[in-house]
């Protein structure tokens, strides 16, 4: 193991990246939705940016932990 990696992430840092990564996923599901003349739902990004960012703020946990073994 490296000295430069940390050991944890902060919860701070792993909630920004959750939010970020949802709103990108939920970016582009909306961005396919416009592209097929779909209309926007507010409830469905709401949705997939919550489900997915918090997928991969566990997910960024877990490779953290795996890591550190």
């Amino acid at each position: 193991m490296n000295n430069n990696e940390p050991d944890k992430i902060p919860w701070k840092n792993r909630i920004v990246l959750g939010l970020f990564s949802g709103l990108v996923y939920a970016g582009i599901m909306a961005a396919f939705d416009y592209a097929s003349d779909l209309p926007f739902h507010e409830v469905k990004f709401v949705f997939s940016t919550i489900i997915f960012g918090t997928f991969m703020a566990i997910a960024t946990r877990w490779m953290v932990k795996k890591k550190k073994k």
